[in-house]
């Protein structure tokens, strides 16, 4: 495994905490497109995704949280609404490591839309660390930039695009990455857009734990408007590997939210801004 984050003293228990999604219902939070999540967990703060703006810092301060304690940023991939926050995490806090994969910083398009990283010069590249394979960047907190697509079906790249060799290409998003936090044998797994399909996500995370006990799934699966075709590929494969709990969010749309709760029903919760899940 490569170098970790800073460390510091052991708490067993792993609590999620929902900074930034589209939906609110906490008294004094504020929602966005975006998406936001702190992870307390073995003594560490880990922030995964910031947004699109510094709201996440915003509520955060409402929740009583303070993230010049985190110790590492993850960046799931290099879309705006989810790394429009950076610069202002950079400067509030000046000593976490920011873990992604090199190709985020690559320019991104919605269609003509730009809608990537922001100011990516100004940055100092000193605090980022670029992963390539599975890392456990700190005691059971594991990100894996390498997920190969199993299922073509359960992909989400219509209408985006990236450029490369300065040539904009169709974006297959080879900068996205997924966190997954082990604690014995229970498994979490945390997919912001899951644009190469939570389902091959989860095919990843299985075959690099086989024992793992997958205990939580939570994010965003890409599938606002994108029908119930895509719903019911990612349905089949819950239907034999479904986890504990389910939380959705982001970019899977509250209407489909409904159509997991009639399928899951308890099991599953949608993830709105101050939401906190522990394990």
């Amino acid at each position: 495994m490569g170098n970790r984050c800073g460390m510091t003293g052991v708490n067993r228990d792993i609590k999620i905490t929902t900074l930034v999604e589209n939906t609110v219902y906490g008294k004094g939070l504020q929602g966005e497109h975006g998406l936001s999540l702190l992870v307390d967990v073995a003594g560490h703060k880990v922030l995964f995704d910031t947004g699109a703006s510094d709201l996440f810092i915003r509520n955060a301060r409402q929740l009583g949280i303070d993230l010049r304690e985190v110790d590492c940023l993850v960046l799931s991939h290099g879309h705006r609404d989810h790394t429009g926050g950076l610069h202002h995490f950079l400067r509030l806090n000046d000593r976490a490591t920011v873990v992604c994969k090199r190709e985020a910083l690559r320019p991104k398009y919605k269609d003509e839309r730009e809608n990537g990283l922001m100011h990516p010069d100004d940055l100092d590249l000193a605090r980022f660390r670029f992963v390539g394979q599975t890392e456990e960047i700190l005691p059971g907190v594991f990100v894996f930039p390498q997920l190969p697509v199993a299922d073509e079906a359960d992909t989400h790249f219509e209408h985006f695009y990236t450029l490369t060799d300065g040539q904009k290409r169709p974006d297959r998003f080879d900068d996205e990455l997924a966190l997954v936090l082990k604690r014995d044998l229970d498994l979490a797994v945390l997919s912001a857009c899951s644009h190469r399909g939570i389902t091959n996500i989860l095919r990843t995370v299985r075959e690099a734990f086989p024992e793992g006990v997958l205990k939580l799934v939570l994010g965003g699966f890409h599938i606002r408007t994108a029908g119930t075709g895509k719903y019911n590929v990612i349905a089949r494969y819950l239907s034999d590997n479904l986890p504990q709990r389910l939380g959705v969010c982001h970019c899977t749309g509250v209407d489909q939210y409904a159509l997991f709760h009639q399928s899951f029903a308890d099991r599953s919760f949608y993830c709105h801004t101050g939401w906190v899940e522990t394990f």
